[in-house]
């Protein structure tokens, strides 16, 4: 049985995006830096304290997004809405916590060799396999639930 909604197929359509937009989803993530530092947390601090914050977003949001699979009952095109949404997110989570493995706080807050931020752009295409890979997951549970539906 085919699913309804194309994981694969709307996750590769963001994908083709996502090679262009790692600029955009850098400049929020640094925005949430200067938020955090804004609360009185030294620079090199808050960088570590973001990445803290969104490595264990990017590994909770996919489980989340699975149940949520599992347990809904929605429309494909909600279902395709929700999935979009979801991507921006996990793309935006993963290239900030990706970034924690090419730099850290003291270089991006201290240092100007030229490379800082660079390594957000590659970090944000880093991210783009790792989507593809979660919703071809996506896929096969919606897959499962739907012959399993189609069983009862």
């Amino acid at each position: 049985m085919k699913s309804k909604v194309g994981f694969v197929k709307t996750t590769g359509w963001f994908s083709l995006a996502g090679l262009f937009i790692p600029g955009f989803t850098a400049i929020e993530i640094i925005g949430c830096q200067s938020l955090i530092t804004l609360f009185g947390v030294e620079c090199a601090n808050s960088w570590t304290l973001l990445w803290s914050i969104t490595i264990a977003g990017s590994i909770v949001l996919p489980w989340v997004f699975l149940r949520f699979i599992q347990r809904t009952s929605i429309e494909t095109e909600s279902l395709r809405k929700w999935l979009i949404f979801f991507n921006i997110i996990e793309y935006t989570l993963l290239q900030a916590s990706l970034d924690s493995l090419f730099t850290n706080g003291q270089t991006l807050c201290y240092v100007s060799d030229g490379q800082n931020g660079l390594e957000f752009a590659f970090t944000g295409w880093f991210a783009i396999p790792i989507i593809l890979l979660l919703s071809i997951l996506f896929q096969q549970v919606q897959k499962a639930k739907l012959e399993q539906a189609e069983l009862e």
